[in-house]
């Protein structure tokens, strides 16, 4: 998983980056481990088999400024994409995070030298993603000049979901599932030649392995899918996404990624970062996670300790371990949630 820089008076003074419940600070060659709690995270003594089992290498960005990093992206794409995009249609997929927002961009600006439409896709996950994603992606293609399509999971299927199998867990990202759904449906109904990724290979490793045969090949073309931001870094989408007014504003908050409110892979850190975005029913959420844990949590600890974890994350087994954690931490050493945010928000500033 990518850690990104912290600036402090225009130089980066280290790394920031959230793994399972923890954040990971590295300065000066050391790494610093805190379990989150509430507005805290305390501090990590020793690793222990729940660490173990959600730790990830951390990658460590370049941090050098590429001046041209945008023109030259689009010029390369001219040479290798123009017979191919040439009277097409390119289906954008936008979240409004940085890098399908700087992949937009790039796509924009490609339409100067290459004749083809581009449309921006946008599928909204009801009750799970904050209602604000959606007028900021169409305010996004709105800006770029680009066509925009809005889009959501089914919304029956997501209610019966959330009441039979409760909230998405790691493992069981049900969510994906309809969203992928939506937009394949889209991708149809549209006649699109081409849907455009924002997905770049640092992000993680299980994304590094997919992205290869993409690096290898110098290309920017897998079958119908197109990536132009495959091989930046964090920094690199953030630079043209800053460049174009174009910030998400969840990343001035202090929030790594762009995502839905209760997505399973964010860390309680974000989770505890993101509690004041607002969903269409947070009845309907909090009903659902009663459900999980009088079918499958009840044995592993109380209902109060469940929600404050948001252990509806886990596969039970996994938040026993989460829950054990607690003993492990050195409470009078800890970092504020005001100051990781702070950390977090430095790239943007």
């Amino acid at each position: 998983m990518e850690a990104y820089p912290v600036v402090v008076n225009g130089s980066v003074a280290g790394f920031i980056r959230t793994f399972g419940d923890y954040v990971e600070l590295v300065k000066s060659g050391s790494r610093d481990h805190y379990l989150w709690w509430g507005e805290r995270g305390f501090y990590v003594r020793a690793k222990s088999p729940f660490y173990n089992i959600v730790y990830e290498d951390a990658f460590i960005p370049r941090v050098e400024h590429r001046e041209n990093l945008l023109r030259e992206r689009v010029l390369q794409a001219v040479d290798r994409l123009r017979d191919a995009l040439t009277g097409k249609l390119v289906m954008a997929d936008l979240s409004g995070g940085k890098d399908s927002t700087a992949q937009l961009i790039i796509l924009s600006k490609l339409r100067e030298f290459v004749d083809f439409r581009l449309v921006a896709v946008y599928v909204h996950v009801p009750y799970l993603e904050p209602l604000e994603n959606i007028d900021y992606a169409e305010a996004t293609a709105e800006k770029l000049g680009v066509e925009f399509y809005y889009t959501e999971a089914n919304r029956r299927m997501m209610e019966f979901y959330l009441l039979r199998e409760g909230l998405p867990r790691r493992g069981v990202r049900w969510c994906t599932y309809l969203k992928t759904r939506a937009l394949r449906e889209t991708r149809k109904k549209l006649g699109a030649d081409f849907e455009a990724k924002g997905d770049r290979m640092l992000e993680s490793g299980k994304r590094m392995g997919k992205l290869q045969a993409l690096a290898k090949s110098s290309g920017f073309i897998q079958g119908r899918t197109l990536n132009l931001v495959y091989d930046f870094s964090a920094l690199d989408t953030a630079w043209i996404v800053k460049e174009h007014g174009l910030i998400h504003p969840h990343y001035r908050s202090g929030i790594p990624r762009v995502s839905c409110r209760f997505c399973p892979y964010r860390g309680l850190y974000e989770l505890e970062a993101a509690k004041w975005q607002e969903v269409e029913d947070m009845g309907l959420v909090e009903h659902s996670a009663m459900l999980m844990y009088r079918r499958y949590y009840s044995g592993v600890t109380t209902w109060d300790m469940f929600w404050e974890l948001s252990l509806w994350r886990f596969q039970p087994t996994l938040a026993r371990m989460r829950v054990g954690e607690l003993k492990s931490i050195d409470y009078s050493r800890y970092i504020t949630i005001d100051k990781v945010k702070a950390m977090f928000r430095s790239m943007w500033e």
